[in-house]
């Protein structure tokens, strides 16, 4: 990383006894943080990401042994849905659960990220208890990130189906040039929903720690991000890149399943399925610690937080002092 030192050594990440050093730090040295705080915690994080995983990992079971059959093509059994409209329910379901935790656990980790940023203790029930108290709030602030990102491209590639269904009923030159020239749109689009997904990445940070409604965390995180938007990307390809390599180790059990059949095909599935869900509970705290360490970083940048945080301690330890025009630090 930049520092150039192990991610353990407290020169690299910053530790004081009162908590992290509050400096304009570059994009490795929040790396490197982020990765010292889910070492030293990484029981409590991953246990803070197992349910959402647990969630994914339960419904993928339900489809195996209840809706999925086989079809055999060559010497391969590919897996069939037998009874669809049971299985697009479940996926419904799950889908809408899944990511109403993940909101919730994304705010946790926050929560617990800040309280041990700023050199306060944290425990897995605290940060549960913080996040449940306030739940719909922050799926609300997910919710509303997900709309920003997805608005254009879900109207572009709306459009796109219409035409195409309208195509394949009255067939002619000009609707299948509109489709295709619909279609290099909607895929544009999609560069907005990356850099819409950058600018509201600090949502969940904001209402968090500043107790922020949906619309105004993501107001708080596009204010923030007017500049360094590209070490968000790099982050995030990072967690992408990470998750392929999984994928790609896990990609033996998925070519074995279309060989095996029974039994056999029933416990690889099962492998493959307890691969996905070790793989959210390992990789999916890095990013929300990330964005909790970016969220800090762009306040003391913009803001001076470290010098709010500071003046702040100080009037708690000292009872005379009164210090006026600062704002708690203090996790919602």
């Amino acid at each position: 990383m930049a520092s150039g030192q192990s991610w353990t050594a407290p020169e690299s990440t910053g530790l004081t006894s009162a908590g992290y050093d509050l400096r304009p730090l570059s994009t490795g040295e929040v790396l490197d943080r982020t990765f010292q705080l889910y070492r030293s915690r990484f029981a409590m994080f991953a246990s803070l990401a197992a349910l959402p995983a647990a969630v994914s990992f339960v419904s993928g079971a339900i489809q195996v042994f209840a809706m999925q059959g086989d079809r055999v093509v060559g010497k391969l059994h590919v897996p069939v849905i037998v009874h669809p409209w049971a299985a697009y329910t479940t996926r419904f379901v799950t889908f809408i659960v899944y990511y109403a935790l993940y909101g919730i656990t994304q705010a946790a980790t926050t929560w617990a990220v800040a309280e041990i940023y700023l050199g306060r203790a944290a425990a897995l029930r605290a940060a549960w208890k913080a996040a449940t108290a306030h739940w719909f709030r922050y799926v609300l602030v997910t919710l509303r990130q997900y709309w920003s990102i997805f608005w254009l491209p879900g109207i572009a590639f709306g459009i796109l189906l219409a035409l195409f269904l309208i195509n394949a009923a009255h067939r002619s030159l000009a609707l299948s040039v509109a489709s295709g020239i619909v279609a290099l749109l909607a895929m544009a689009t999609l560069i907005y929903s990356a850099y819409a997904a950058i600018r509201v990445s600090l949502g969940v940070p904001a209402s968090v720690i500043e107790s922020l409604g949906a619309n105004a965390a993501v107001r708080r995180s596009i204010a923030l991000l007017v500049e360094r938007k590209g070490r968000i990307f790099v982050t995030g390809l990072l967690v992408f890149a990470m998750s392929i390599i999984v994928g790609v180790a896990l990609s033996p059990l998925l070519f074995l399943t279309m060989r095996a059949q029974g039994t056999e095909r029933y416990v690889l599935q099962m492998g493959t399925l307890a691969g996905s869900f070790f793989s959210r509970l390992l990789i999916g705290p890095v990013l929300a610690i990330a964005l909790c360490l970016f969220y800090f970083d762009e306040r003391v940048r913009h803001e001076g937080f470290d010098i709010e945080f500071l003046m702040q301690r100080t009037s708690q330890t000292d009872p005379n002092s009164v210090v006026e025009g600062t704002t708690s630090p203090e996790p919602a």
